[in-house]
């Protein structure tokens, strides 16, 4: 059977800067998705400890999902899994789209990278300051050895003139 097409569609800011950062997550979302398997992912869910009798209930559910499962057929199979990919994605994207995780994300990442921008920009302006103050320093200080060189030749010559 063909491989599903499940993906995440996520809107991620109006300005288009954060267009990588949200496909990135919804293909890595997608493809840890249809890559899982179903079976071994609801067994680990009914081994869990019930905390309460809801939790129960729901365990009670999957272990009869799990016993109509394998009475299947490798074709019921195939689609039951493909249902359950597909509602696990849509319930992804929803909750996504409604808490605005990935929004909240993105901007905390960006306000980390724009801080140390800032201050390598700040280092990096310091640092040419530093070298143009010394360097302006150095230059004014050979210009004034070279001036008394000369006032010192001339100083000689007119020595030797009188």
């Amino acid at each position: 059977m063909a491989e599903p097409d499940i993906s995440i569609k996520i809107p991620i800011g109006g300005d288009g800067e954060g267009m990588g950062f949200g496909a990135a997550i919804s293909e890595k979302l997608a493809s840890t998705i249809s890559n899982m398997d179903v079976v071994s992912t609801l067994q680990k869910m009914i081994s869990t400890i019930p905390e309460d009798e809801e939790s129960e209930d729901i365990r009670n559910r999957l272990k009869n999902a799990i016993e109509q499962f394998q009475l299947m057929s490798d074709e019921e199979k195939a689609e039951f899994t493909l249902k359950v990919k597909e509602g696990l994605m849509s319930k992804l994207q929803a909750k996504l789209e409604e808490s605005g995780a990935l929004n909240q994300l993105e901007d905390a990442i960006r306000g980390a990278v724009m801080s140390k921008l800032y201050m390598i920009a700040a280092g990096f302006i310091l640092l040419v300051i530093l070298l143009v103050f010394f360097g302006y320093k150095l230059y004014k200080s050979i210009k004034d050895k070279e001036k008394k060189k000369e006032e010192k030749k001339k100083a000689k010559q007119s020595k030797k003139k009188k």
